[in-house]
């Protein structure tokens, strides 16, 4: 299990997110962090987060640290904060602040080296991950920070393993989509990501270890009815290994 922190004061909540608006937090190892609960977010929701960030590390992708935290009932009874029983329910998923990190915008993308585009753009798709829109008038929901280096940091992945997302959804509305096609022509990148996907699958078993019984199974039959369950995440994130993914992109 990873290691687990527990809340110590609940700043605010934050401006981010569309659908689960987080909370900044302070946790007990004196870091902050931006978390979403169980009453908000619901099970499916946080383990779409954790296997996110852990499929990501895999690929290197700047996409912050994490971990459970959790957050004492007496904490959220004392404050007067609006929505923070959100908070409850449970463990939390708690992503590292950036600090002094701004969303990106569509005049910042010529500044995003290609290679990363390409990946996150693949990510996504792996993931079945929409919600990384981006138009040029500034619409959209893009989840991406630029940090005070001008690096870009990948977030917020509550909305991934949508089964119902189409690939002219992406081809339309994802901010990297200019970068669609480029596998066809590029084997050499393929060749690159095919081992750091293997090793992300062989990893699955470790990875949801880190869950939270609590956000798989909500009774004593543990049964996983969580929508989809883990099974079938796993199946989505093997398409890597047909020739149709690497042709949608």
């Amino acid at each position: 299990m990873p290691e687990r922190i527990t809340a110590k004061e609940i700043i605010r909540q934050s401006d981010q997110g569309l659908s689960v608006r987080p909370f900044i937090v302070r946790a007990d190892d004196g870091r902050t962090y931006f978390v979403k609960g169980f009453n908000r977010a619901g099970g499916p929701s946080l383990i779409s987060e954790v296997i996110a960030a852990e499929i990501g590390r895999h690929l290197n992708l700047p996409i912050p640290g994490w971990k459970i935290m959790d957050i004492p009932q007496a904490l959220l009874d004392f404050s007067a904060m609006d929505n923070v029983q959100d908070l409850g329910g449970g463990p939390a998923f708690a992503s590292l602040q950036v600090e002094n990190a701004s969303d990106l915008m569509w005049s910042h993308l010529a500044s995003i080296p290609v290679e990363l585009q390409r990946k996150v753009l693949m990510f996504d798709w792996l993931l079945l991950n929409g919600d990384r829109i981006l138009g040029e008038s500034g619409a959209g929901n893009v989840n991406l920070l630029i940090d005070p280096k001008g690096e870009m940091v990948v977030i917020d992945h509550n909305a991934a393993f949508e089964r119902e997302l189409t690939h002219r959804e992406v081809v339309e509305f994802h901010v990297f989509r200019a970068q669609i096609g480029f596998h066809q022509a590029d084997m050499l990148a393929r060749l690159e990501y095919m081992p750091l996907l293997d090793a992300a699958i062989a990893d699955w078993d470790r990875i949801t270890s880190l869950l939270p019984e609590e956000w798989i199974f909500r009774d004593a039959d543990q049964i996983d009815e969580t929508e989809p369950t883990l099974q079938e995440r796993l199946q989505i994130l093997e398409r890597f290994k047909t020739e149709q993914f690497w042709g949608q992109l």
